[in-house]
């Protein structure tokens, strides 16, 4: 029994990695041919499986669902690609994140409005509905005409890239696609059917998989999440490489989560075996990208003759803005900040001193965020796990009785910064997009740790009893005390962050992310400097984890998720990087409209989505770069 159970297992990882290939697939093109990042790739497997339960209705055919479902994946695509992202190719990795990050808000509330919340389902084909036996277990046949389909699909693309005009042209473009378009090739040409054809094989994959799984929203971001580990591990650009990945990834995953907690039997017992098994077995493909990158910087098999991109840095506010966006803007915000709760506050004071505080709380970790992605360029798709840190700190120590901020402040800085140093140590060794994907594999690393401590709530998260205490009192019961050490808070992570960016420390920083092999060759230890930037910007993401635990009075490992960590990036993109006071503005920006279009419509991320791709399109300096324009303008007149 145990042979036959390896055995249906071991096909199980099979057919995830075929899927995974179906999905990354295209992913990978995308990224190798045009450096796009496309978080809006899982979207379009949700599409796909959509698409194939509507069609399933009105015909009552698999085939012509099928059939509709990957035409319908197509134009949407292509649409998407004509409209939005073809606007983006020369924009940085940041500008990629967040359009794409607006696509995903708006399709998984737009199939919310379209087709429900609740879970759809599409019956298997009456063909391959049965199962065979296999050593005595029952094996169902569809799962093994995913696993037919997908290698079949496996080959025919190895043939179609490796030995077509097209596939010549894609991998051309792979490896250097300037140079492709140098020599007269219609690069956007190429670059519409590479996005088009990508869209359908992800909405083939859920297509494939929707007689499985439930089909409902937010259904793509594992996969889409997992596809990125995939490319990452394979090798951007590289077909074979990702093909190798996928099914690595999906065994590792299908045995981890199947043999981990009987494996862990073996050396603890059956209680801390089931405990810790699960939370193994989610990590198992994290940390083993985290080690192939450590080893291998680009992957096992990156594409042959790649140039590794490099996308123009974040951009800095102009000198014309320097004074106007560190000086004046700063003053007032601050000051408005201060005297808000001695203003006659219109409605409940209370409401808007809490929402308010929320916002403060959030810049802190954004002007973390800035201090890495626009003085250092060093894009972190993790940074919301310093925050959950910092709340767990809070959170544990808590439920021990501990409540005094004089320990739990401490605590929550020092886990957090020596989180950031023992991670930072690897994920530096990598630039780039292996650079985005190495901090984000160590966020989930983190997130699934905290989501299996069930003795602190685990999924469920963990309510607090009370505010910390200083020294026995309760000060902060007081929500006005509460709002003024927020206040305080942010003040001084924003002087701290002023501070070391017109320091000494500050320009080795902004010239690292210049030029690092020059600055090397003068004397400056580049690793080091980033390094340290990555610690306290780790340990600004602790403090607001310690603020916002004790302002909601729990703790979930939703806090230190990846989207987040996506939410955190939206925030700074939107008021504008390396301005400091743009990554406040732009947290304002983000959880007003959040609030206010959460009170007009439960779908509001179909309108917030929108927005996002507007900001991004069209005002590409943030709330910092429209007012900057606006205070020339009004100069010049």
């Amino acid at each position: 029994m145990n042979s036959a159970l390896l055995l249906v297992q071991i096909l199980n990882g099979l057919q995830l990695g075929v899927l995974l290939f179906l999905i990354a697939a295209g992913l990978t093109l995308v990224f190798g041919v045009m450096d796009f990042i496309n978080l809006a790739h899982g979207v379009q497997y949700m599409l796909g499986a959509y698409l194939a339960v509507m069609f399933y209705g009105l015909s009552g055919s698999f085939l012509v669902a099928l059939v509709l479902a990957l035409a319908g994946s197509l134009l949407f695509g292509l649409i998407v690609e004509l409209l939005v992202f073809r606007r983006l190719y020369s924009r940085n990795h940041l500008d990629h994140v967040i359009a794409t990050f607006g696509v995903i808000l708006f399709l998984n509330s737009a199939v919310k409005l379209v087709w429900g919340a609740a879970p759809l389902s599409l019956p298997m084909p009456d063909l391959f509905s049965g199962s065979i036996s296999l050593m005595g277990l029952p094996y169902p046949i569809w799962r093994i005409v995913i696993i037919s389909v997908g290698l079949a699909c496996a080959a025919l693309l190895y043939i179609l890239v490796s030995y077509s005009r097209t596939g010549m042209l894609v991998r051309a473009g792979a490896t250097n696609s300037r140079m492709v378009s140098a020599l007269g090739v219609n690069i956007r040409k190429l670059f519409t059917i590479v996005f088009g054809f990508g869209a359908m094989l992800a909405g083939f994959a859920g297509v494939m998989i929707a007689p499985i799984l439930s089909v409902e929203p937010g259904m793509g971001d594992t996969i889409l999440i997992l596809a990125f580990v995939v490319i990452v591990i394979g090798g951007i650009g590289s077909i074979r490489g990702a093909f190798l990945a996928a099914l690595l990834i999906g065994m590792v995953d299908t045995l981890g989560r199947s043999f981990s907690v009987d494996i862990l039997r073996l050396v603890m017992g059956p209680s801390p075996a089931r405990t810790v098994g699960p939370a193994l077995a989610s990590m198992l493909i994290y940390l083993l990208m985290a080690v192939v990158l450590y080893f291998r910087p680009t992957g096992l098999f990156p594409a042959k003759g790649r140039n590794e991109p490099i996308a123009a840095p974040p951009a800095l506010v102009t000198s014309d803005a320097g004074q106007f966006a560190t000086l004046i803007l700063p003053g007032v915000i601050f000051v408005a900040l201060a005297v808000l709760p001695m203003t006659g506050i219109a409605g409940n004071k209370a409401y808007v001193l809490d929402l308010v505080g929320r916002v403060m709380i959030f810049s802190i970790a954004a002007l973390a965020l800035d201090l890495l992605v626009g003085f250092g360029a060093l894009i972190s798709f993790g940074h919301a796990v310093f925050i959950g840190l910092g709340a767990y700190a809070v959170g544990i120590l808590s439920s021990h009785g501990i409540s005094d901020v004089l320990i739990s402040l401490p605590a929550a800085l020092i886990l957090s910064a020596l989180f950031a140093f023992a991670t930072g140590f690897v994920c530096l060794r990598t630039k780039g997009v292996y650079f985005i994907m190495i901090t984000l594999a160590f966020g989930q690393m983190a997130f699934f740790i905290a989501s299996s401590l069930a003795p602190y709530g685990g999924d469920d998260g963990l309510t607090i009893s009370a505010r910390n205490t200083i020294a026995g009192f309760a000060p902060l019961k007081s929500d006005l005390v509460f709002y003024y050490l927020v206040f305080v808070s942010l003040l001084g992570a924003f002087l701290l962050c002023r501070a070391l960016v017109q320091s000494r420390f500050g320009r080795v920083l902004r010239g690292a992310k210049e030029n690092p092999v020059r600055l090397q060759a003068i004397g400056f230890e580049v690793y080091r400097f980033q390094l340290l930037t990555y610690v306290i910007a780790g340990a600004l993401g602790g403090l607001s984890g310690f603020l916002l635990a004790n302002a909601t009075q729990f703790v979930s490992p939703a806090f230190m998720s990846w989207q987040r960590s996506g939410e955190l990036i939206v925030m700074l993109i939107l008021g504008g990087m390396g301005s400091l006071s743009g990554a406040i503005l732009g947290t304002a920006a983000y959880l007003f409209a959040e609030e206010w279009l959460s009170t007009v419509t439960e779908h509001w991320k179909v309108i917030f989505g929108p927005l996002l791709v507007l900001v991004v399109v069209f005002a590409p300096g943030g709330l910092i770069g429209i007012a900057t324009e606006i205070k020339r303008r009004l100069g010049r007149g």
